[in-house]
C-alpha cells in the first residue's frame, strides 16, 4: 500500500507534466499561424515587387543581380489621412490592403484597397474606392517615386518634352539636357525624348473644365498635354526601363500627371464620385522592359488593343493627304494621285444647319438649301461620293454629336412648323420642340462675373457656338436616337462614303448639371460627364457603322485614348501647331491619321522639315486640295512641295509603327529614324540628316524580318526607288542609306523567287 506522502509526489509529478505538454501544444499551435511578415513580394520574369503591410510598394528588382531600385508607390486620398489598422488578405498570386481614409475638410470617409497580382508581364494593381456615407468627391492619387532622379529620365505620350520651363532655356542649356536643335524646328519638337524630372504638370486630353478658367473652345496647343496615361522611367546605363500604365478601359475623368525633380511623379484622378453605392476602381499595371519609350507604350498596345487598332481595316485604305473641301467640281486627278491624295472630309456645308445632316425629305432628289448656300439632295452626295470612288479617293462624310443649330434664338421662340413633320425645316423649331432635353446648359448657380468666356452666356440658358448655334449632351436619350437615325440614314442613302468623320471633341470637358451620370461628381454635386455621354453614345454607333462595313474617324481637340475604342482614325485639324501632331501620332501608332495644313505659311521657312516631322510620326498632311476650307490652298510653290514629297508620303499607307526592343538605331545621333510596318514590308524614314551625306542605320529585332530582303529608298524631288546595300544577318541588319534635302524614305521588302 502507497503512503500518502508517495501518492503526494505522484501527483504533483503528473501535475507538472500535464502542465507541460498543455505549454507544449499551445506552443506548437502559435507556431503554425505563422505571424503576418513585414512585406510580401510578387515576381514576373522581369520584375519583383516588394509591399510593405500599409499596402504601398517599398521596392522593387529587376531582373539580373545587383538590380534593386528603392522605389515606392503607393494611393493616397488627397486631403486626408489614413485612419485604423489595415486589413490584409492575400494567396499565393495575390495581396489586397484596406484602410479607411478621413477627409481632413469635410470628415467624409472612404475605404481605399490596394490588390496586387500577376498581371500579363506585369504587376496588376487595382485600387477600389468605396465611400462609407456621401456621396462625395475628393482627387485619387497614385504615387510613384524613383530614386535615381539624376540619372533616370522619364517619358510619357506628351504634346512638347521641353517640359519645366526647358522651353525658355538657351540650345546649349537644352542640349545638356539631351533636346538637340535638330530635334527642334519651329513649333515642333520631337516628342520621343526622354528628359530628365522637372516640375510640372501635364495634363491627359485637356486642362480641365472650371467657371473659373472655362477654356472654351479649347486647342491643344500648349506642350504640358498627353494622349495617353502612362509614365515610363529609363536608365540607359544598364537598358533598364518601368512605365506605371493606367487602363484607358476604366472610367477615367480628370486625369494628370505631376512631376517633380526630385523623382517622384503623381497620377491625380479628379471629380470621381465616392459612394457605397458605386464604388471607384481603377486599374494600372507596373511593367519592366528595356530603357527608352517603346517599352510602355508596346505592352499597352498589345494588352488594350480595342484603343490602338481601327476596328475595320479598311480604315488602313484611306489614309493619304487629306482636304475638307465642298468641291463637287472636277479636280486634276492624276496631280492628286502624286501628291498622295486620299481623302476628303466633306465639308459641313452640306446640311441646313448643324446636326440635321440629312433632313428627313420625301425622296432622295428633292433638295434643300445648304448652311453654306446652294442646294443639294440625298441622290447629290450620293452621287459625289460615288464619283470620288471611282478615281480611287474615298469621301469621310461630316458629322457632329456636341453642335445643333444656326442662328439659334434664346430663349426658345414660338413654334413656326404647323405639322411635326416640319419641323426640322427651322433649326428653332426641331430644336426645341423634338431635343429640348439634350441642351447643355450653364448652370443656374453660377454667378454672373464667371460667365465672361461668351456675351451671349446666362445662367441656365445654353452654350453658344460656331454659327449661333448651341452645345447638346449626346448622353441624352432622345438626342441618342437622332443621331443614330442620321447615321442610318448616311449608311443607307450614301453606300460610297467610307464612313464619317466627328468634329469638336472639346465639348466633351464639359458637365450637364441637370443630369446624374452615377460616376461624376462636378460643382459639389451628381453631374453628367460629357465623357460618359461620348462613350455611352459611340458603344452604340460603332457597331453599327462597323457592321456595314464604315469607319469613324475623329478630329480630337481632346486628346484621349480612353475615348476612342470605337473610332478608326484620325482628322486632325491642328496638328500644324507642334504639340496637336505629337499627340494624336502617338495615339496613331497602329491607326490611319490625317493632319491639318492651315495655310501657306505653315510649310515656310522650311518646307523640308515640315515634310519630315510628319514623315518621322508617319501623319499625312493636308493636300493643297481646291474648294478646302480654312486649310490649305493651290498654289504653284505649295503644289511643287506636296508633289515632291508625295511619292515619300504614298510609302507610309497602312503604317503601323514597330515597338520592338531598340528596333532601329542611327550611328551618332546622324539623323532621325523610325520604323514602320506596313503591308508587304517595313519603312523606314529617315529625317533631319545631312543635307546631302550618308547616315548608318540598324534595324534589329523585328519579328518577321527573315530570309532574303532588299531595301531602296526614294528621295524628295524624284519617284525613282534607288538600291541600297543591307549588310549583317540574323537579329541586326545595317544600311548606309544616303541622303538628299535631309530625308529618304527606305522600303525593306522580302525578295521574291
Amino acid at each position: 500500500m502507497l503512503t500518502s506522502q508517495f501518492l503526494s509526489i505522484v501527483l504533483r509529478e503528473k501535475m507538472a507534466i500535464h502542465f507541460i505538454t498543455i505549454l507544449v501544444a499551445a506552443l506548437m499551435m502559435a507556431g503554425c499561424q505563422h505571424p503576418e511578415p513585414d512585406a510580401y513580394t510578387l515576381q514576373t520574369p522581369a520584375l519583383t515587387v516588394t509591399i510593405d503591410r500599409d499596402g504601398g510598394i517599398r521596392h522593387i528588382a529587376y531582373a539580373g543581380p545587383e538590380q534593386v531600385r528603392h522605389v515606392r508607390s503607393f494611393t493616397r486620398l488627397s486631403d486626408c489621412e489614413p485612419a485604423g489598422d489595415v486589413e490584409i488578405a492575400h494567396s499565393d498570386s495575390q495581396f489586397s490592403f484596406r484602410r479607411k481614409w478621413i477627409s481632413r475638410s469635410t470628415g467624409n470617409s472612404a475605404l481605399v484597397t490596394d490588390c496586387f497580382s500577376k498581371g500579363n508581364g506585369s504587376i496588376r494593381w487595382e485600387v477600389e474606392v468605396a465611400g462609407l456615407e456621401g456621396p462625395w468627391s475628393t482627387p485619387v492619387e497614385t504615387h510613384l517615386v524613383y530614386p535615381d532622379s539624376v540619372s533616370a529620365r522619364f517619358w510619357t505620350a506628351w504634346g512638347d518634352p521641353r517640359l519645366g520651363g526647358i522651353r525658355s532655356r538657351s540650345p546649349e542649356q537644352q542640349a545638356s539636357l539631351g533636346i538637340l536643335a535638330s530635334d527642334v524646328t519651329g513649333n515642333w519638337s520631337d516628342p520621343l525624348l526622354p528628359i530628365p524630372f522637372v516640375d510640372d504638370t501635364v495634363w491627359y486630353g485637356a486642362p480641365p473644365f472650371s467657371y473659373d478658367n472655362p477654356r472654351i473652345g479649347f486647342i491643344p496647343f500648349q506642350g504640358n498635354l498627353m494622349g495617353i496615361p502612362l509614365v515610363t522611367v529609363s536608365e540607359e546605363q544598364g537598358d533598364r526601363g518601368l512605365s506605371l500604365i493606367l487602363s484607358p478601359a476604366d472610367t477615367l475623368l480628370e486625369l494628370n500627371l505631376r512631376v517633380s525633380s526630385s523623382g517622384e511623379m503623381v497620377f491625380s484622378r479628379e471629380h470621381h464620385r465616392i459612394s457605397s453605392a458605386a464604388p471607384v476602381r481603377l486599374r494600372m499595371d507596373l511593367v519592366a522592359h528595356e530603357s527608352g519609350w517603346r517599352g510602355g507604350l508596346r505592352w499597352m498596345a498589345e494588352n488594350y488593343p480595342g484603343f490602338f487598332d481601327p476596328n475595320i481595316p479598311e480604315a488602313h485604305e484611306i489614309a493619304g493627304t487629306g482636304a475638307y473641301s465642298s468641291l463637287e467640281k472636277p479636280f486634276d486627278i492624276q496631280k492628286m494621285r502624286r501628291m498622295a491624295f486620299g481623302v476628303n472630309w466633306k465639308a459641313s456645308f452640306d446640311f441646313p444647319y448643324m446636326g440635321m445632316f440629312i433632313p428627313p425629305v420625301k425622296d432622295e432628289n428633292q433638295q434643300w438649301v445648304r448652311y453654306g448656300g446652294g442646294t443639294t439632295s440625298i441622290a447629290a452626295m450620293r452621287d459625289y461620293a460615288a464619283g470620288m470612288r471611282s478615281h480611287g479617293f474615298h469621301v469621310l462624310s461630316y458629322f457632329n454629336i456636341t453642335e445643333f443649330g444656326a442662328e439659334v434664338t434664346d430663349p426658345a421662340p414660338r413654334r413656326k412648323a404647323d405639322r411635326d413633320e416640319d419641323l426640322w425645316k427651322n433649326a428653332d423649331d426641331f430644336l426645341y420642340y423634338r431635343l429640348a432635353d439634350a441642351i447643355l446648359r450653364v448652370s443656374t448657380a453660377v454667378a454672373k462675373d464667371k460667365l465672361t468666356f461668351d456675351p451671349r452666356a446666362r445662367a441656365g440658358g445654353p452654350y453658344y457656338t460656331w454659327g449661333n448655334g448651341i452645345v447638346m449632351d449626346p448622353g441624352e436619350p432622345v438626342y441618342q436616337e437622332f443621331l443614330l437615325e442620321q447615321a442610318r440614314i448616311h449608311i443607307t442613302f450614301i453606300p460610297d462614303a467610307e464612313g464619317i468623320c466627328i468634329d469638336r471633341m472639346d465639348w466633351l470637358r464639359l458637365y450637364n448639371e441637370e443630369r446624374d451620370d452615377n460616376l461624376s461628381w462636378f460643382n459639389n454635386r451628381p453631374t453628367r460627364s460629357l465623357l460618359v455621354s461620348w462613350k455611352n453614345l459611340l458603344d452604340q454607333l460603332g457597331p453599327m457603322m462597323h457592321g456595314s462595313g464604315k469607319a469613324i474617324f475623329v478630329n480630337n481637340h481632346d486628346k484621349r485614348i480612353d475615348l476612342l475604342r470605337q473610332v478608326d482614325g484620325f482628322f486632325d485639324e491642328f496638328t500644324y501647331g507642334g504639340s496637336p501632331l505629337n499627340l494624336t501620332a502617338l495615339m496613331g501608332v497602329r491607326r490611319p491619321v490625317l493632319g491639318w495644313t492651315s495655310e501657306e505659311k505653315n510649310l515656310r521657312p522650311d518646307p523640308d522639315a515640315f515634310f519630315q516631322r510628319y514623315l518621322h510620326l508617319g501623319v499625312f498632311p493636308t493636300a493643297p486640295f481646291p474648294g478646302n476650307d480654312h486649310s490649305l490652298q493651290p498654289s504653284a510653290w505649295v503644289d511643287r512641295q506636296y508633289l515632291d514629297y508625295g511619292p515619300l508620303l504614298s510609302l507610309m499607307k497602312g503604317k503601323k509603327w514597330v515597338l520592338e526592343p531598340h528596333c532601329i538605331t542611327v550611328e551618332g545621333l546622324k539623323a532621325k529614324v523610325n520604323l514602320f510596318e506596313v503591308p508587304g514590308g517595313w519603312v523606314v524614314p529617315v529625317t533631319f540628316g545631312p543635307k546631302e551625306g550618308t547616315v548608318p542605320v540598324t534595324v534589329r529585332n523585328v519579328p518577321g524580318m527573315t530570309g532574303d530582303l532588299k531595301a531602296s529608298a526614294m528621295y524628295p524631288g524624284s519617284d525613282t526607288m534607288v538600291p541600297v546595300a543591307i549588310t549583317g544577318a540574323g537579329d541586326a541588319l545595317q544600311m548606309v542609306v544616303s541622303t538628299r534635302r535631309g530625308c529618304a524614305m527606305v522600303k525593306l521588302m522580302k525578295e521574291t523567287r
